[in-house]
């Protein structure tokens, strides 16, 4: 019972504390924990693992298209089926996240002082030595990169580490238990499957005890246990992301997600300093400020700002670089020391600002980029070797049962105040309000929508990893999608390929060309965040109102979402299940590529300017000169603006599409098209452009006018002998009705 008591006790200590930490006693467990930023990304990714196989597809985000993740690799398969099998036991994400993240401090704690009582440290030195590396700042300020408050894969590759320079792990030893030898490798395969920077930071350390092994055996053989578990680590980062690279050679790669630059790995690099700075927020006011100065003063402090290491660690990270000038061969416990000197010094000269890692960065892979995060590995190899520090000052004594329980107290209580701070109850009320504002309001949604709608989400924004857009977050308009059940969202397309680029494309054109694409794709209402305007989305609520001839049908209670319903304006296409994405689009009479639209018109005979003859719906035109291989100039010699006299009356509402081009002073200055009583205008430059205008034609006219800002000739611009006054370049126009 003794034996367990003790790991039962640091495992409910280490949760008692992390749920007063975080105001656990004030919380309503189904709300996440964080509710922003990056959280909301953990939280789709629950939620798709909830409704779906896996996270690589789903149907309820990037409607019409479907969502794929194939592009942005996640090789955190272990987290991932771990947080999968919370979310469908318990049916909700934000419990999920929330058990996830509290459950990681006994995972930690307890491997932890597995490592320590292997290499005989009393029971309770390794509680607390434990206790100190689960409660690291690490794990508090990491909330929003959920998967690393899963650190517990750097004591297990330390111990690996420890296995291979003492000769213990060696699979060449025809001695060795080949049961062992295969349990050896599985575990490394499962470790590799809690992500790449940890497993990447395992390498290190092992290759490191490999190297130092080979040293003092005076030989290259022991490099070959070393090798062959960086090997097994390194394949099982290709299994994980195997999926993504077999989709990026099927498809092409993706040139907006997941792009990486080799300079980002010293912009996001470990900074030394950091690891022996006070916690942000510190209790002592005088630490906290500390910690504060340094990060409003000096360069490249980003998400390192997280790497503190605590007293404690600080402690031991010195006496380990102390310890690499004075090594020695004498005790075994000395030579644990020594290779944790050697394991923290190696992952410093690769992980540092300027270090191995920015060559790693050009020859090797720019995805790896946040060596920073290295800083729990540092954590855990300077408590280790400030418990083996303490441990031998400890048995220098006969009986030290009353000391190691004084000094094991002692550390737990100064971590508890170093290492943690005092529940954030604002942050914690902001929160909850958020999750509940937009839980109420999607349950207003289904209130008035049916189950099943198609949403619009605006304003566009991509997905993944998308900058802030004026008040609006880079995932905030996932909320909708995580708040319901039964609708589809048009967020949430994989940035930069085919059904982000419609959407994109989309989102520029006239709001009643939207409303009428948009209803022939299923969509049957607009969820707009006001947040994402500059002028709080005054001037779009203005235009839905006058286009739909009512309000919004649901507000939020921040007044910051609203819902607009498309149905008034009449009957909703369906779309067939299982439709391409071109078929889609061409469904939708708007079609776009890499380079941006190629067809947006739904009327079959568009006018193309460089033919001879022009559509019989066409009844005169004047202004405009003899047709090219691309199209046809305006010429203001033969009329002062181009017209075009269509044979019946053009509809009531329609937009305009134009392919156009401007000719010499006339770049960048405005061009005017009419149409009765209503004109509209745009800018063309030197080169082709395409430009969308929508008309009220309440007058029912059936001209035309087009004029150019200032018409020159050639020749007076010393181009040529050509005396035609050219305006703009006509390449194609066509017109769409608009209901």
């Amino acid at each position: 019972m003794l034996r367990w008591g003790t790991p039962v006790a640091l495992a409910a200590l280490s949760l008692l504390i992390a749920w007063r930490a975080v105001g656990g006693k004030h919380a309503d467990l189904h709300v996440p924990l964080l509710y922003s930023g990056d959280g909301l990304l953990i939280l789709t990714l629950i939620k798709r693992l909830m409704e779906n196989a896996w996270i690589f597809h789903s149907s309820s985000m990037g409607f019409p298209f479907g969502s794929t993740l194939y592009d942005y690799p996640i090789p955190d398969t272990g987290s991932l089926l771990a947080l999968k099998l919370f979310g469908v036991i318990t049916g909700s994400a934000g419990l999920a996240f929330n058990i996830y993240y509290f459950i990681g401090f006994p995972i930690n704690a307890l491997l932890a002082y597995a490592v320590f009582r292997n290499v005989s440290i009393s029971r309770h030195l390794s509680a607390a030595g434990a206790f100190v590396f689960t409660i690291l700042p690490f794990h508090f300020l990491r909330l929003g990169h959920l998967f690393y408050t899963w650190y517990f894969p750097s004591p297990c590759f330390v111990w690996f580490a420890l296995r291979i320079f003492s000769g213990d792990m060696n699979f060449f030893d025809p001695r060795q238990n080949a049961a062992r030898s295969v349990i050896d490798i599985a575990a490394l395969m499962l470790l590799s499957c809690f992500g790449v920077y940890y497993s990447c930071f395992g390498v290190i350390a092992m290759v490191t005890a490999g190297a130092a092994r080979c040293a003092w055996m005076h030989s290259f053989r022991p490099a070959g246990t070393s090798i062959v578990a960086a090997v097994v680590v390194t394949l099982g980062i290709a299994i994980n992301v195997a999926p993504n690279i077999a989709y990026r050679l099927i498809n092409g790669a993706d040139q907006e997600t997941a792009q990486r630059s080799p300079a980002e790995s010293e912009t996001y690099g470990l900074k030394i300093s950091q690891l022996l700075l006070p916690r942000p927020e510190h209790r002592s006011e005088p630490l906290a400020e500390f910690n504060h100065s340094y990060s409003a003063s000096f360069p490249l402090v980003n998400e390192n700002a997280m790497s503190p290491l605590g007293m404690i660690g600080a402690a031991g990270f010195l006496a380990l670089l102390a310890g690499f000038f004075f090594p020695t061969r004498v005790a075994p416990r000395r030579q644990q020391f020594y290779l944790l000197s050697l394991i923290t010094l190696s992952l410093l000269l690769f992980c540092t600002i300027g270090g191995f890692s920015s060559l790693f960065s050009i020859l090797i892979s720019p995805l790896i980029r946040a060596w920073n995060r290295v800083s729990v590995f540092i954590g855990f190899t300077s408590i280790f070797g400030a418990l083996l520090v303490i441990d031998a000052w400890l048995n220098k004594y006969r009986s030290a049962v009353i000391a190691t329980t004084l000094i094991s107290s002692t550390l737990a209580v100064v971590a508890i105040w170093d290492q943690t701070t005092p529940p954030c109850d604002k942050c914690a009320a902001a929160n909850l309000a958020q999750f509940q504002n937009d839980a109420d309001f999607v349950a207003a949604i289904g209130k008035v929508m049916p189950a099943g709608a198609a949403i619009y989400v605006l304003p566009y924004v991509r997905f993944p990893e998308a900058p802030p857009q004026n008040r609006l977050g880079s995932y905030d308009l996932a909320r909708g999608y995580l708040q319901s059940t039964t609708f589809k969202w048009s967020y949430g397309p994989i940035k930069g390929r085919l059904p982000d680029l419609f959407l994109r494309a989309l989102a520029e054109q006239p709001m009643e060309l939207q409303i009428a694409i948009i209803r022939r794709l299923g969509f049957s209402a607009i969820y707009l965040d006001k947040r994402g305007y500059a002028d709080n989305a005054a001037a779009i609520v203005g235009r839905l109102t006058h286009i739909l001839g009512t309000g919004p049908v649901a507000v939020s209670k921040s007044s910051d979402q609203l819902l607009f319903d498309l149905r008034s304006l009449g009957p909703i296409e369906q779309l067939p299940p299982g439709e391409s994405a071109e078929a889609i689009m061409r469904r939708a009479h708007f079609v776009v590529d890499r380079q941006g639209l190629i067809d947006y018109t739904m009327l079959h005979e568009r006018i193309d300017f460089s033919r001879e003859a022009l559509p019989k719906f066409l009844s005169g035109v004047r202004g405009l000169s003899v047709p090219e291989t691309w199209g046809r100039w305006s010429d203001a010699n033969m009329f002062p603006y181009v017209e075009l006299r269509f044979a019946q009356s053009l509809p009531k509402r329609f937009v305009v599409h134009l392919r156009v081009r401007a000719f010499g002073p006339n770049a960048d200055k405005p061009v005017r098209v009419v149409v009765g009583t209503k004109e509209e205008a745009f800018m063309p430059t030197s080169g082709i452009d395409q430009f969308s205008l929508y008309f009220d034609n309440t007058a029912g006219s059936n001209v035309m006018e087009i004029h150019s800002a200032q018409p020159t000739s050639p020749s007076d611009l010393g181009m040529s002998s050509d005396v035609r006054r050219l305006g703009v370049g006509l390449e194609a126009l066509s017109i769409e009705a608009v209901q």
